[in-house]
This record gives C-alpha cells, sequence and structure tokens, in this order.
C-alpha cells in the first residue's frame, strides 16, 4: 500500500511540477539545459507545493452483488470530505447510489459523518445497513 500511495503521490507530484515548470516561464530554457537539471527544477516547484490531493483506501464490507471488488483507492482534491468521496464512489459505481442512505460509514474504524474530512492514507469502510426479520 505504501508503494503505491508513494506512485501516486510520484505521479501528482510530476504533474503539479511540469505545470509550474511551464508556467513561470522556463520554456525557453529547456533545450539548453540537461535533462536531469530539467528533473531537478519540476521536482524542486513540485515539492515545494501543499499537498493538493490525497489518497484514501476505501473497502466495500459485504457489497459484492452490487460492486466487484472488495476495496479500492479514491484520489481526491484536499480538503476532502466524505460526502465528495460518496460522489466519487456513485460516478464510479452507479449501483450504489439507491444504497447511500442506508450506509454506515467508518473511517479508520470510527463512525463518521458526511461533513467529516479525510486525510492522506484514511481508510474508509462502507458496510450497508440491513433490516429485516
Amino acid at each position: 500500500m505504501e508503494s503505491r500511495r508513494s506512485f501516486l503521490q510520484w505521479v501528482v507530484y510530476s504533474a503539479i511540477g511540469t505545470g509550474l515548470f511551464l508556467a513561470t516561464g522556463n520554456l525557453t530554457k529547456v533545450a539548453s539545459t540537461s535533462l536531469s537539471e530539467q528533473r531537478s527544477t519540476i521536482f524542486a516547484n513540485a515539492t515545494s507545493t501543499p499537498d493538493l490531493f490525497i489518497s484514501v483506501k476505501v473497502v466495500y464490507i459485504q457489497m459484492a452483488q452490487y460492486i466487484s471488488t472488495s476495496e479500492e483507492y479514491f484520489v481526491l482534491p484536499n480538503p476532502a470530505t466524505v460526502q465528495d468521496l460518496l460522489g466519487n464512489m456513485v460516478q464510479r459505481h452507479p449501483l450504489i447510489s439507491s444504497m447511500m442512505r442506508s450506509m454506515w460509514v467508518m473511517i479508520n474504524g470510527a463512525p463518521s459523518r458526511l461533513d467529516d474530512f479525510l486525510k492522506d492514507g484514511d481508510e474508509v469502510d462502507f458496510l450497508p445497513l440491513v433490516t429485516g426479520g
């Protein structure tokens, strides 16, 4: 899990660094600098920016009939709430939209509310509430 998070952060930082590099007007210097110097500039710019994205692990408990996986990762803009995560989940898995009202949502094992903020590396568990007799 740590290597996947590190890879995702590297991808995001690379994209941000490239955007910052181009936005600062350094495009004319590209032809005269080596590849290693270009990488150093990109990563220096990327590491000086705040964390713009977070990676959250989502675990689906007892939902095999609706979703073909038991867990997956979402990359969200920072800051993000549980409600933001739910919106992304419904886009990816439209079948679960009808279940959202009867879900028990836990962040790192603790019950949560829709307006709770998520942090990078959080594990969010979704458990459908079952009624009947």
